[in-house]
Parts: structure tokens; C-alpha cells; sequence
């Protein structure tokens, strides 16, 4: 049994380095139906556009080295809407949102700090009541219509009508680990957002070395 353990533990220790390289935060984006909980990271209009917010993991809660700032958003929506997805915590979550109001072409921002240069990310935008004409781009690209399949770089309501969502596979930072999410409006009328989720991608060696390790240490222990 003690050989067994000598050559579990460096197994599972190399496991949890590995979980610990993971990253999931969740954003639930205006107060107006209360905060998320459950680890969600909740911000107003206000608090997005007031300064700079650390944001926690989902997974336990921990400090991430990510920050947040936005600009331009000025509302939020007091109120629930009634289909939401399903990707979060049953989709019982981010039913509010916060939404500037364009009178004209105008654009707001969200910008997130403390990113690695070099590691991919997933990104994921949910917003409902699809209202405007408009361009959402994250450093400059397009994300994927999830419900369409289609790379578009409009989000026209017509074509996905109360509610949709983007979705970023592999996004890269910026080489000062900032990754800027542009909302740019083409026509006069609300641009909202209910939530965020960004999640780190991992590389492909690093899960061929994972697999590796547990192969290996399955064979020892049964040698042993």
C-alpha cells in the first residue's frame, strides 16, 4: 500500500497544479433583480463604469487577478426576462442586465485586465432583448452566433430575436493581457447585456501530459 501512495501522490499533486491553472468567471451584469450569488461575480451600470473591479473564480471563490472596467453603460433593467441559457447554474441566472440608450451611432466598452498574453480563453456573452443594430467584436474580433453557427458582424435582432449570445473559442489577449469587448450600435435604441463567462482553454500538451501521467501512474500502481 505504501508503494501504491509514493507514486499516487506526485500524480495528484501534478492534478491539482493542473486544476489550479483553470479558470471560470462569471459575471451577472446589473442588480436590479439582485445578485447572482453562488460565486458569480455581480456588477451595476455604476459599479462597471465607477472604477475597477476584481473579479472572483466560480470555483471557490478565489482572488483571480482579473479586473474589470467598463464605459458607457448607464442603466440598469429592474426585471427578469423569462428564457435564459442554459450554460450557467441551470440557467437561473443573470435574468437582469444593464443597457445604454443610443441616440445615434454610440458604442460602449467592457475591458478586462490581468489576463495571461500567451494562454487562449473561451468567451461567452449573453444578451437578451435584442434591440439594436449592432457590431460586438472582443480585440477586434467577431465572435460565433451560437444560436446560427454563422460568424456575423452584426447581431441583428431579426435574426435571433429577443435574446442571443457570442461566443469566442480562442481568444488571445492583447500582449498587456487585456481583452476589450466593443458594443458599437448602428441604429437608435437599447444595447443591453445580461452576463459574461470567460474560461481559460487548455493547451493540448498540457492535456496529452495529463493523460500521460495518469496512464503512467495506473501502471505503477498496478505493478505494485
Amino acid at each position: 500500500m505504501k508503494s501504491k501512495l509514493v507514486w499516487a501522490v506526485p500524480y495528484f499533486g501534478f492534478l491539482l497544479a493542473f486544476e489550479a491553472l483553470a479558470m471560470d468567471i462569471r459575471i451577472d451584469f446589473s442588480l436590479g433583480s439582485g445578485a447572482a450569488g453562488n460565486n458569480w461575480n455581480s456588477l451595476s451600470a455604476a459599479s462597471l463604469t465607477g472604477g475597477t473591479t476584481s473579479l472572483i473564480d466560480h470555483d471557490g471563490g478565489g482572488a483571480t487577478g482579473v479586473t474589470i472596467t467598463g464605459a458607457g453603460w448607464t442603466t440598469d433593467y429592474i426585471g427578469s426576462i423569462s428564457v435564459l441559457p442554459t450554460w450557467w447554474d441551470g440557467g437561473t441566472q443573470a435574468q437582469d442586465r444593464i443597457y445604454y440608450y443610443d441616440n445615434g451611432p454610440q458604442s460602449a466598452s467592457i475591458t478586462l485586465a490581468g489576463l495571461l498574453p500567451s494562454q487562449a480563453y473561451q468567451l461567452e456573452l449573453f444578451s437578451a432583448g435584442d434591440f439594436a443594430e449592432r457590431v460586438i467584436s472582443a480585440n477586434s474580433a467577431y465572435g460565433i452566433n451560437s444560436r446560427t453557427g454563422l460568424v456575423d458582424s452584426a447581431w441583428h435582432g431579426i435574426n435571433d430575436g429577443t435574446q442571443g449570445w457570442l461566443t469566442w473559442d480562442n481568444l488571445m489577449p492583447s500582449t498587456s493581457g487585456t481583452v476589450n469587448i466593443s458594443f458599437d450600435s448602428l441604429t437608435s435604441n437599447y444595447v443591453p447585456v445580461n452576463a459574461m463567462r470567460i474560461t481559460s482553454v487548455p493547451e493540448p500538451s498540457a492535456l496529452s501530459l495529463l493523460g500521460l501521467g495518469l496512464v503512467f501512474c495506473l501502471r505503477r500502481l498496478r505493478s505494485a
